[in-house]
């Protein structure tokens, strides 16, 4: 799984807080990784899974992502085996996300560049909701968000909050968080 995920886990470089560092790409080809090692998306076969997908409206980088993480998650078909479709979600406020998950049923909640600032509010709201936060910014598992990936030595590494993966009832393998930057 290593040589298949090719993360490291080791501190992180000098990178601005809504960088990027690690290609939408490669990062939605992880999360596909990724999910099959979480225990109730990996439990649901059969079942589409919907990825929200949060943008900040008026950000450019936030829209730009956002339309690369669609086109790469169309691409793929599926995350984790399971098939996906994605639906947008204009953020405003922590209280109106957790709505739109729940009213998505959302597996995903994938949160694009300008929302750092946002981190911690959406980690209190989504509480108990039963979805995986990603964010496509490495810095934001440290504000709250449960997976995100950052550049390390080259070489793209995830980084899981492991705290509030309880909070929003997210089990990953232990195998996946040996490979993972640990934040607890």
């Amino acid at each position: 799984m290593a040589t298949a995920l090719g993360v490291v886990s080791s501190a992180t470089g000098n990178v601005r807080a809504d960088d990027v560092s690690v290609p939408i790409s490669l990062q939605v080809e992880l999360l596909g990784r990724v999910a099959a090692y979480e225990q109730r998306f990996a439990s649901q076969p059969g079942a589409e899974a919907v990825v929200l997908i949060v943008v900040r409206r008026g950000h450019a980088e936030s829209m730009r992502a956002a339309g690369q993480l669609e086109a790469g998650i169309r691409r793929s078909a599926t995350l984790g085996g399971r098939r996906v479709r994605t639906v947008q979600h204009s953020y405003s406020t922590p209280a109106t996300l957790r709505a739109g998950v729940d009213e998505t049923e959302a597996a995903i909640a994938y949160l694009t560049p300008g929302l750092g600032d946002q981190a911690a509010g959406i980690a209190r709201s989504l509480e108990g909701a039963s979805v995986l936060t990603v964010s496509a910014v490495g810095s934001d598992a440290e504000r709250g968000i449960v997976l995100s990936f950052e550049l390390v030595a080259a070489r793209p590494t995830l980084v899981v909050n492991l705290r509030q993966a309880r909070r929003q009832g997210v089990a990953f393998s232990s195998q996946l968080l040996r490979l993972a930057r640990v934040i607890q």
